[in-house]
């Protein structure tokens, strides 16, 4: 299952978007955390519906992520941005 991070400039707010489960989440320190975390479990993940878009009708996708790979980052500057918001450290 993919995992999208997703930042929306105008509504200054990032989301994880799951497709395969039709939801999205809201990102908090914990979603950060569990985002990159060794071994996340995204289908235990829920959320707001969101059956009907795609991760980029959200926003900027910034970092995707598969259950059993790595974060893959398409855009560093705002992944850094986004967790030193988040945690405190790039």
């Amino acid at each position: 299952m993919i995992a999208y991070f997703v930042h929306d400039r105008k509504k200054k707010r990032d989301l994880i978007v799951l497709p395969d489960r039709a939801c999205s989440v809201e990102v908090t320190p914990q979603y950060m955390e569990s985002f990159i975390a060794v071994d996340p479990v995204f289908a235990s993940w829920s959320g707001d519906s969101c059956s009907d878009f795609a991760p980029e009708d959200f926003g900027t996708v910034v970092a995707t992520r598969d259950d059993g790979g790595d974060v893959c980052v398409m855009d560093h500057e705002l992944w850094r941005e986004r967790m030193a918001f988040y945690l405190g450290m790039p």
